[in-house]
Order: C-alpha cells, then structure tokens, then sequence
C-alpha cells in the first residue's frame, strides 16, 4: 500500500484517459461547458446527443480533480436523512430527489451498455446501518422508521437485524450501484467527440462575458449561447476571477479522508455501506480478477478545522 500522505486515487493507474489538445483558436458553439468532470462530461455528453455544438474546457485533465478522487458511490439516498427531506420540503419534493437519484444510476447504465465501456459497472445493494462502534443517538427504530417511508415514497427499503460485513441493524435499499469512475467517463468522453462535441484540456476559462457572450481560455475566444458551470467550486462573474476569489470565501469546504486496502476475493460483500454516525464513514468494495479492494472513507469536517489528518487516516487505517 502506498504511504499515507500518498494522495493519488485508485483510479489513476487503472485506465488510460484520452489526450485532448488545448483550445488554440476562436471558436463558436452553442454551449460552453466548464469542467471536465462527471458533471460537465455528462451535460457535454447530453447536449451534444440533443444536437448541440458543445465544446468543453478543463483547466487541467478530466476526470482529474475532485471526480477523479471519488469513492464512486451510486445512491439514490442523500446525506440528509428521508425525513428530513420530508419535514424541510414535503413529501412530493423528498420523493422526487430520491427518483432523481435513482434515475441517474438508470441513465449511468444506459450509457455503459450503449457504448460499450468497461467501467466495472454493477447494481448493488446500499446499507445504511448503525455504526460499527458504539455511540450515536439513533437506534433502530429510527432505522426502521426511515425504511418505512422510504416505502411509502415508493422505494425498495427494508430493516434488517444484521446488515451484512459490519453486524448491526440498518436499512438495505436495493438498486444501488458502483463502477469505475475514470474508465466510466473516458468512454463518454469518446461518445462527446463521436457526437461532434469538442473536449479541450489544458484550457482554463479566465474570463465570462456577455454581449456578446463569451468565455476566454488560453487567449482565445468560446463564442456560444450558454454557460454550463461544471467546476468542483463555482466561478462567479462575468469580469474575471477577481468576483470567483471573494466568493470563495464565502465557502465552507469540506475535507474527507480515504483508505483502501487489498483483501482476498470474497472477504467482503459486494455492496455499499455507510453509518448514521456524525461525521458518517462509509464502505464499498472495487472486485478485481483474483483479489478485491476495500474502500474506506470518513471523517469529514470543514477544511482547515481539524488538524490531525495524519490521526484520521489512521483511525480509517485501523478499521480495514
């Protein structure tokens, strides 16, 4: 296993990502699409399928920054919980962001058998469950509460005494998924460009601006109709990065830490796992030929709050 402070994801040496050249020349398109992650991919790949001339800018290589370091998690169930939703927006709006969730993994699937990519795609089971350790305020009737709204709403949730691997009560909502995040969005990224879409890294947009509207990248000009704001941070104004800078601090960011280990074939079951502890640490296994990798994250707190990150990695360390 690579040192602690090692901060290269998984993903990286497991797949070979396209090359695409940086913009060196005024162009037009319909739409702009800034960001060349799952998020600014999947909005090229839609938008180009729809007919549109679409050109994607990404300051550095897709898939490289923040969805490049995913545990690529595919979950319809939200960090807050059902009833929560429920109680902040009503049971018609709790309902529909879980439907959109689940149609997202749909519309992952689609593209997988569509164009044929290798991405390590499979459905499975999702454990909300009683952390491992004990502590926490919920108990399991609150578990089985939420399972059964969750089927009121119309979803496939049931309690469970023993949540499989880590023994404790939880939820098991069925339909979830996982797959291999870069091997997943280089194959769309192939699609865009099949699709007449262009993909420029190396780009970053520097400037936003209207009448005519216009986004700037290496000195030259995206003249388009629209903007697809797709960064990890967003970028605000249309003068520069001056306004994006002092938004920036208006910010909470947030930093969480991630283990993997290597593990014999079937020490695990295949699915996804997270605790109702706060902050919530989560699980999911990578199947390989011969072994399997165990993905463990957690701790998450507002950047620059917590000093001890060599400490929790090595509370993560500990659990594998």
């Amino acid at each position: 296993m690579p040192d602690i402070f090692d901060t290269s994801p998984l993903w990286s040496d497991a797949t070979t990502f396209p090359l695409f050249p940086p913009l060196a020349a005024n162009i037009e398109v319909d739409v702009a699409v800034v960001g060349g992650g799952i998020t600014g991919l999947t909005a090229a790949y839609f938008l180009a399928r729809a007919g549109k001339r679409v050109a994607v800018l990404e300051r550095g290589r897709c898939a490289g920054g923040d969805t490049g370091h995913t545990t690529a998690h595919l979950t319809m169930v939200t960090d807050g919980r059902l009833r929560e939703l429920v109680k902040s927006f009503g049971r018609d709006h709790a309902q529909a962001s879980w439907d959109a969730g689940l149609s997202a993994i749909a519309a992952v699937d689609e593209m997988i058998r569509e164009h044929a990519i290798d991405a390590r795609f499979a459905w499975v089971d999702g454990y909300l469950h009683l952390p491992v350790e004990s502590g926490g305020e919920d108990g399991p009737e609150s578990l089985e509460a939420d399972a059964a709204l969750a089927r009121e709403l119309g979803f496939d949730a049931e309690f469970v005494e023993d949540v499989p691997f880590v023994k404790r009560p939880g939820v098991r909502f069925a339909d979830q998924a996982r797959f291999h995040p870069r091997a997943y969005l280089a194959g769309v990224a192939r699609a865009i460009v099949a699709a007449g879409g262009r993909i420029h890294e190396f780009s970053e947009a520097t400037g936003f601006h209207d009448n005519p509207r216009r986004v700037e990248a290496n000195g030259h000009v995206v003249a388009c109709d629209d903007v697809v704001l797709a960064t990890h941070n967003p970028i605000a104004g249309l003068g520069g990065l001056v306004q994006t800078t002092l938004f920036q601090t208006k910010l909470a960011l947030y930093s969480s830490y991630v283990v993997a280990g290597q593990v014999p074939r079937d020490a695990v079951p295949d699915a996804l796992y997270w605790d109702t502890a706060n902050p919530y640490q989560y699980v999911r296994l990578d199947p390989w030929r011969d072994h399997a990798v165990v993905i463990l994250g957690g701790k998450d707190h507002k950047t620059g709050q917590q000093d001890d990150t060599a400490g929790c990695v090595r509370q993560l360390e500990e659990r594998l």
